[in-house]
């Protein structure tokens, strides 16, 4: 325990004193520490914490930590996080750390090992593949959600289900952290917040939404408490970087009312995600026509499209009511859905099942590959995406991009995307106003070309363009 105190205090001298500066100015550091002088501020008391007790702490640790540091001396605090330790090993069972300086740190813990090919995953992967050839390091978290660990960016491939972090934990200092994902546990928030206020880093965070806030009622009854602390962290942030103007608008909302609390807030901005659709590759042609299209007496049926995952937000019971009604008018079409399940997705399953038993032509395929994705889009007669609140909505532009048509939602980020062209706009709410809209573009040629030809004609902006932008505004 003490050879390891050592290690630790030596690596916070180094951390608060860097550069080459004399070693008997270090040394004269190094005797500060061991005695009884003030804690100089609450940041030092942070990394103290962080590095002496191998795990970040919560912002109310730090204060804790900080006025007990001033009152009593930095010997003290020190001894008093050995003797914590020694009281309660189970806490402190996480490996040793390191101190990073000046670093930037891409925090994507839940897409690191996920098979899922939402737009969260999406994001984080189009961020690290521009991000990690310019030096940035790719992190999760611990088991516990207590401390950093530097992660295998071969890890945000969808193949990869087995998490690849290195055991030593990492602590951040004087650099730049970035969040790009929604955080649902609590202690991993608390954890980012502190790290936010006292590591005296510039941080981001990437602001898709604030759906739990605006329409809590189609989240999991767990979101809106677990989205609250996210927000918490969100708060003491540099920057938020929104992905669409109507989540900066969200954001600047909540913004306003962080005054009422004495907190300024981050600063925020708009920067549009990318706007591009994968390569076809024609190896997987066969393989995606095989598991999309269907035929009848007649031929094959035309398919329609619908992506994302299987949570009441997507509207998925919407677009099955719909395609009921025109299957009842006698309209020939397949509909597939692509995306996993989520949070009260049962009666979605139990609705499906029984319009495929009823002969329905009607499929939903799960963590499909990339490659039978972006086939699917190109095979589609149209996607329809009905989304009752989104910070953006990918498949929409990744359907357009691929030259389909879009049936979408008419109104927030789904109406602005389709101001560029390529979508009939529908009441999300209104079951028969989707049918229209789907009804259109299966039956109507000439509206169905000229949205193809305008899908095609929309300006691409490229992943690599995205987190370009996302760079310069972290790192200048």
């Amino acid at each position: 325990m003490s050879e390891d105190l050592g290690t630790g205090i030596r690596g916070v001298v180094a951390a608060l004193l860097p550069g080459k500066a004399a070693d008997r100015e270090r040394e004269r550091h190094r005797l500060r520490l061991e005695h009884s002088m003030p804690l100089p501020t609450a940041e030092a008391a942070w990394l103290m914490l962080a590095v002496l007790g191998r795990r970040l702490p919560t912002s109310e640790e730090v204060e804790r930590a900080y006025r007990f540091g001033r009152f009593n001396g930095t010997r003290a605090l020190v001894r008093s996080i050995a003797m914590e330790r020694l009281r309660h090993p189970s806490r402190w069972f996480d490996a040793k750390v390191s101190v990073l300086r000046s670093a930037v740190l891409l925090d994507v813990h839940d897409s690191i090992d996920t098979h899922l090919l939402t737009g969260v995953q999406r994001l984080a992967r189009g961020i690290a593949e521009s991000w990690i050839p310019r030096g940035a390091t790719l992190i999760g978290w611990s088991p516990g959600r207590t401390q950093l660990r530097v992660a295998d960016p071969r890890a945000l491939q969808a193949a990869k289900k087995k998490r690849r972090m290195a055991r030593r934990g990492v602590v951040p200092w004087q650099g730049h952290y970035v969040l790009a994902e929604v955080v649902t546990e609590p202690e991993r928030s608390v954890r980012t917040q502190a790290l936010a206020q006292y590591a005296q880093s510039r941080t981001m965070l990437v602001g898709a939404d604030i759906i739990p806030l605006t329409t809590a009622e189609t989240t999991g009854p767990r979101m809106p408490g677990v989205f609250a602390k996210y927000l918490a962290a969100a708060a003491r942030m540099s920057v938020v970087a929104a992905i669409s103007s109507t989540a900066a608008a969200e954001y600047a909302g909540w913004r306003g009312m962080l005054r009422s609390a004495g907190i300024g807030g981050p600063e925020i901005v708009n920067v549009p995600i990318a706007e591009t659709a994968g390569i076809a590759s024609p190896d997987a042609r066969a393989e995606a026509e095989r598991l999309l299209l269907a035929a009848d007496d007649e031929g094959t049926l035309p398919l329609v499209l619908s992506v994302g995952s299987h949570e009441p937000r997507k509207n998925h019971g919407a677009v099955l009511a719909a395609a009921e009604l025109l299957w009842r008018e006698g309209l020939r079409f397949n509909l597939v859905f692509i995306g996993g399940n989520a949070w009260s997705s049962d009666e979605f399953r139990m609705r499906l099942a029984a319009l495929s038993s009823a002969g329905r032509p009607i499929q939903s395929l799960s963590g499909a590959s990339d490659a039978i994705l972006w086939w699917a889009y190109r095979l589609a007669r149209l996607t329809v995406f009905p989304s009752v609140n989104e910070g953006f909505g990918l498949p929409v532009v990744e359907s357009l991009h691929s030259g389909t048509p879009v049936v979408t939602s008419r109104f927030g980020s789904m109406e602005d995307i389709a101001r560029g062209g390529g979508c009939v706009l529908v009441d999300p709410h209104d079951d028969r106003d989707v049918a229209a809209g789907i009804r259109s573009l299966l039956l109507d040629d000439a509206l169905h070309d000229r949205l193809a030809a305008e899908a095609v004609a929309r300006p691409l902006r490229s992943w690599g363009a995205y987190a370009g932008d996302l760079w310069r505004i972290l790192v200048g």
